[in-house]
Formats: structure tokens, C-alpha cells, sequence
């Protein structure tokens, strides 16, 4: 179930920064690794809480810092 959540994260990420697939994997940070901003990292969070129904508290947001991170919230929240 993990993959399905994991590439469509992966696929928001893309289609709001335009980062090379290939450089992202499920252990990427998105500031260290992938250089996504506070912004860019926002939208993405906003795009997945909308297409999943969801929505994060402040402090979820807070603490995510990498692609797994928010495959897991997402597996929290809709399963």
C-alpha cells in the first residue's frame, strides 16, 4: 500500500517543482536533498491534503522533513 501513497507523492512533488523523478526517493529530504523551499513544500502538502481529503495540523506540518514523512501522514490519516 506504502508504493501506491509513495508514487503519487513523488508524482506532486514533480509536477510542483519539476524535479527530476530519478532524484527523488522515499529517504529524500526536501530541503537537504531535493532543495524544495518552505513554499514549494507547502503547495505539495496542499495538493496531497486535497486530493486525499485530509487535512494536517501545523505541527504535522512541522515535522516533515522528508518524502517518507509525508507518505506516512497520509497512511495515517486516510487508513
Amino acid at each position: 500500500m506504502t508504493d501506491s501513497y509513495l508514487k503519487r507523492v513523488i508524482q506532486v512533488i514533480i509536477n510542483k517543482t519539476g524535479i527530476d523523478p530519478e532524484e527523488i526517493g522515499d529517504d529524500s529530504y526536501f530541503e537537504d536533498d531535493l532543495n524544495v523551499g518552505q513554499l514549494e513544500l507547502l503547495e505539495i502538502i496542499s495538493a496531497l491534503e486535497e486530493e486525499y481529503s485530509v487535512e494536517f495540523s501545523e505541527d504535522e506540518k512541522e515535522n516533515i522533513e522528508s518524502v517518507m514523512d509525508l507518505v506516512e501522514l497520509i497512511m495515517e490519516k486516510v487508513e
